[in-house]
């Protein structure tokens, strides 16, 4: 009978625990790159937590339970300074699958994503590089981040906090929460299909601002030189500026003073 440490002296990638009947398949890898790179993540299911560090590697841990959970494989790999993680369930035979995957990737500061699940949240916080991210079932959360923001999910709620760059969000089913707390802006547009959109901002922030709903109001507490209706409120704010688009099928439109 293989003893724990003989079980992690030869699987150092893939390491099953036992523990009376209880069984967790967890992935370990380390991986040597350069800044700028890109993570290349997609995987069948599992939440997906992004975090940063001042080190140039990339730690990857995948946690795996479930009665299935030998039917997920996750592969790893590098090429140059970018890395490739895919996750895929055999789907052999009939019936649902009971497995839960997460994944903790902990990047240099400087790094890019593209984020792809079928079913799971994605939170990316402290980085410094774009970020695309997509999943068919799940809230998004991004904050402190400086580049492009390119995230949709399917059916989730969309958080946005502290971004610097350009901002493209849209959810087909939940509430968007946006936090810019500098005066100046990039590009933002962010829409719901079914949902309400706060957006906080600097109070000397200066925009072109073009706030919709289909069902319910648009409110501003910064004052607007334009057209302001009761569903509709296109102008400027502080002069105008960057292009601030907010778009709601069925919720209220709210801007804040931070």
């Amino acid at each position: 009978m293989l003893t724990l440490r003989k079980i992690v002296k030869y699987s150092p990638i893939a390491l099953v625990l036992v523990t009376g009947c209880l069984q967790a398949k967890t992935y370990n890898k380390e991986l040597n790159v350069a800044a700028g790179g890109v993570l290349k993540l997609a995987t069948d299911v599992g939440a997906i937590d992004i975090d940063t560090h001042s080190k140039d590697m990339v730690l990857v841990e995948v946690d795996i339970s479930g009665k299935d959970e030998e039917r997920m494989r996750v592969d790893i790999n590098k090429s140059g300074d970018n890395v490739n993680i895919n996750g895929e369930i055999n789907r052999n035979g009939s019936g649902s699958t009971n497995i839960r995957v997460t994944y903790k990737i902990t990047l240099p500061e400087n790094y890019n994503v593209k984020l792809d699940t079928s079913a799971g949240a994605i939170k990316v916080e402290d980085l410094k590089g774009e970020v695309n991210a997509h999943t068919s079932g799940g809230s998004i959360l991004v904050e402190d981040v400086e580049g492009d923001v390119n995230i949709n999910t399917s059916g989730g709620s969309l958080t946005l906090e502290n971004i610097i760059g350009e901002i493209n969000a849209k959810t087909s089913g939940g509430s968007i929460n946006l936090k810019l707390p500098h005066s100046s802006i990039q590009d933002t547009k962010v829409k719901t299909s079914g949902g309400s959109i706060i957006a906080y901002l600097a109070e000397d922030i200066a925009v072109d601002v073009s706030a919709k709903t289909s069902g319910g109001r648009v409110t501003s507490e910064f004052p607007v030189n334009g057209a302001i209706k009761k569903r509709a409120i296109n102008g400027t704010i502080n002069g105008g500026g960057a292009k601030l688009y907010l778009k709601t099928s069925g919720g209220s439109v709210r801007l804040k003073k931070i």
